[in-house]
């Protein structure tokens, strides 16, 4: 970084052992940094003079426990506090026990301190101590807390004060540098390979080229190629070797017809190579470097993972997003060309923007510059609205690369994903496009390499607001669009009967919330022979929209693989449709009698829903579904004395997992636990999950409603079975199981046992 002609910095405190401690290791810091850096302080015996830092550009306040008895420190604070309009930046420090609200509220010594100014000086001057006081703890600023230690408070605060000195108005490189530092020094006595990684627009090369210029100056050569893959494929990083070779090489001839790397050897060299892509690119251009002194760096940017394991880096630093400050910091200088949005509405509009661009610093840049000339909340809202259904070019250009570079097989469960499945559990989307046939497991890891996509904590795929939008868009920029969710095009689909196109189509999502109710044409799926997926539904179930089904309606696509319907009005399945692809039948609040699927197979069939479907009088063919793995019968009520069979002959329905079943009074034959039932059983029960055991993981069945008569053998062995509150039961086959049973006083109690 450029020193000035005047200071950069000015370091105020009170107090000979802040200096000697404290303050000298943060002056050393910003030397090391080339910040040029003025101290002040009452310990000096000459009194500091505010012409003398006039051109000081950032002011670094130490609040210490005696701050406040200085009388020329808080002079100076008065001072600085006038120029802050002038673009000065104030960064507030709190050390030694000091905290903000001390600071602010002035108690503690700072409150010993103001006793002692009201009996010495005029109230005004007192008064404007305190307000100052006030004023500068209101700011942004570092707090050492107890479990941090000096040098990585130091080193924070540098990262701070030097994103502010940064005439580029770069915004959180500093910090992220910081963390670069800490893996280098760890890694200083061999030959060390780094990888940045992240996706596209993240900051990756900024931070290198931060990085090239703040560690060269430390090596004895450095080299540096920003857009690597692109310089590549035209040929320039040979001739720019050869170039740099021939400068920074004493005693190297011009004349030489070739140069390698090899010149380097027992040379202590800093590479970095920014958008690295494939490891055939890495090793022909790097390939003779091993002889290079111990000491030597690589640092390689790319945004796949994958591509910096094969080049053997040691360690991955991904590149964070900006926090949702840093963000609205950068966000408002493009947009605002000032550091905050200047009032409430317009700060509201900011953070959702913000929020949308996933703290990415080249989408938020990029739509700060679409905006800029929407003043208004309300301008500025409504053209943002616009831009997410019709992304900026510079937005699609950002992904299309890494869309590109996609195979067949990722590339569809890209697009699945940006235009269904975005937020949805792993576990179920895993399970949809493995019953597509499209290998998920590695298809979705790869994604998330590649910085498309990733898994949340509570194990959902995750893919960033504007990426999914900028997917949509090259879905809308094909001719033929084969997935579809937008209600209108929806709608118009399925009300006309003219089919031609259909067959490309591979999924549909329609949202009903706000869709008026229609009818559907009776050959509306004729041609959609490749119709994977299928779902009507609305975020609220209870609230969705029942759509119209004329009688003639008789066909759904062989090729479902996913069927969800809320409030489906068929009362079953339609004669000609084959289910035997179907993985999952999600139906909620439909008006279905009865689950006949004649001869055909459910073998794939993993998941059922069939919950408040209240006229649901049988289900006899889940005996077929040998797979399943979740069933959802909750609240399946009817009002007639019909009893709902589920009877099976000599095999059961093995399931790993029973999401619910309450209120289902009807069923003679349960697919998780009755076999063979004799006679008709009511019951209610639910599955709540795992209990973990010494010797094993079992399941536990708890019955929430317990009226059974009879409880046949277990199919599987090694269960725990809850029957506290079972009074009705009568008979039970021979089991081994671990019984919980309420006593008396409510407490429960276990055994062991083996009952017939």
């Amino acid at each position: 970084m450029a020193t000035s002609s005047t200071d950069d910095v000015f370091i105020d405190f009170s107090g000979i052992e802040t200096r000697n401690s404290f303050v000298t290791h943060l002056l050393a810091a910003f030397r090391r940094r080339s910040v040029s850096v003025r101290l002040g302080g009452d310990c000096t015996n000459v009194a500091t003079q505010p012409k003398t830092y006039e051109g000081c550009k950032v002011f670094v306040v130490v609040f210490s426990e005696n701050y406040a008895f200085s009388k020329q420190c808080l002079d100076t604070l008065s001072e600085f506090l006038e120029r802050k309009d002038d673009g000065l930046v104030i960064v507030p420090v709190y050390y030694g026990g000091v905290t903000e609200s001390m600071v602010k509220q002035q108690t503690d010594r700072f409150g010993v301190a103001f006793s002692q100014h009201g009996n010495k000086y005029l109230n005004d001057r007192v008064a404007k101590w305190r307000d100052c006081l006030t004023k500068t703890a209101g700011l942004p600023g570092h707090e050492l807390n107890l479990q941090q230690e000096d040098s990585e408070f130091v080193e924070k605060i540098v990262a701070d004060v030097r994103e502010e000195l940064d005439a580029t108005g770069k915004i959180g490189v500093y910090s992220r540098l910081l963390e670069i530092e800490k893996l280098l020094c760890t890694q200083c006595h061999k030959f060390y390979h780094l990888g940045l990684w992240g996706m596209p627009g993240i900051g990756k090369t900024t931070i290198a080229e931060a990085a090239f210029k703040q560690m060269s100056k430390d090596f004895e050569a450095s080299f540096f190629v920003e857009e690597f893959y692109k310089e590549y494929r035209k040929g320039r990083p040979y001739k720019q070797r050869e170039e740099y070779l021939k400068k920074v090489l004493k005693g190297g001839s011009s004349k030489e017809p070739t140069l390698s790397f090899e010149t380097l050897r027992k040379k202590k060299v800093l590479f970095v190579l920014d958008d690295v892509r494939n490891l055939m690119d890495f090793e022909s251009f790097l390939g003779d470097v091993e002889g290079v002194s111990p000491g030597s760096v690589i640092i390689l940017t790319s945004r796949d993972k994958q591509v910096l394991y094969q080049c053997q880096v040691e360690d991955v630093f991904e590149v964070p997003s900006l926090n949702e400050k840093e963000a609205i910091r950068l966000f408002s200088r493009t947009m605002f060309l000032q550091e905050w949005p200047s009032d409430v509405k317009l700060m509201d509009v900011s953070k959702k923007i913000v929020k949308y661009a996933g703290g990415n610093p080249k989408a938020l840049c990029l739509y700060g510059r679409e905006l800029e000339e929407k003043k208004k909340p309300e301008e500025m809202e409504a053209e943002f609205e616009k831009m997410k259904k019709c992304p900026p070019q510079e937005i699609l250009s950002l992904f299309r690369s890494s869309y590109d570079a996609l195979n067949d097989n990722e590339r569809s469960i890209f697009m699945d994903i940006a235009c269904f499945f975005n937020g949805e559990p792993s576990d179920n989307v895993m399970r949809i496009l493995e019953g597509c046939g499209f290998f998920p497991h590695v298809g979705i890891d790869r994604l998330a390499e590649r910085s498309l996509l990733s898994i949340s904590k509570e194990k959902k795929v995750e893919m960033q607001n504007f990426i999914q939008d900028a997917a949509r868009e090259f879905v809308n920029q094909t001719s033929r669009r084969r997935r579809l969710w937008e209600p209108s095009r929806i709608r118009l689909l399925l009300e006309n009967d003219n089919s031609k196109g259909n067959e490309v189509i591979e999924g549909i999502f329609l949202d009903t919330t706000n869709v008026v109710t229609f009818d559907v044409n009776h050959k509306a799926f004729e041609n959609m022979y490749n119709l994977r997926l299928l779902k009507i539904y609305s975020p609220n179930s209870e609230t969705a929209q029942e759509l119209r089904l004329p009688k003639e309606f008789h066909s759904l696509p062989y090729e479902l693989r996913l069927l969800h319907w809320e409030k489906c009005p068929m009362r079953s399945l339609p004669v000609e449709f084959d289910p035997r692809h179907l993985v999952e039948l999600n139906m909620p609040y439909s008006q279905l009698q009865s689950l006949s699927v004649g001869t055909k197979s459910l073998a794939k069939l993993r998941m059922i829903n069939l919950s408040h479907s209240q006229k649901l009088l049988e289900v006899d063919e889940l005996a077929k579904a040998c797979n399943l793995e979740k069933i959802d019968l909750q609240a399946v009520v009817s009002p007639e004395s019909t009893t709902c069979s589920m009877t099976s002959s000599r095999t059961y329905i093995r399931t790993r997992k029973l999401l619910s079943s309450k209120s289902t009074n009807r069923l003679t034959s349960h697919p998780r636990i009755l076999h063979k039932a004799k006679g008709r059983v009511s019951f209610t029960h639910q599955l709540l999950g795992r209990a973990q055991t010494p010797s094993s993981t079992t399941e536990v069945l708890r019955p929430s409603i317990c009226t059974y008569h009879f409880i046949p053998a277990l199919v599987e062995v090694g269960q725990f079975l809850n029957l506290s509150g079972c009074t009705n039961i009568q008979e039970m086959q021979m089991i081994t199981y671990t019984l919980f049973l309420e006593n008396e006083f409510g407490r429960p109690s276990n055994s062991e046992s083996s009952i017939a």
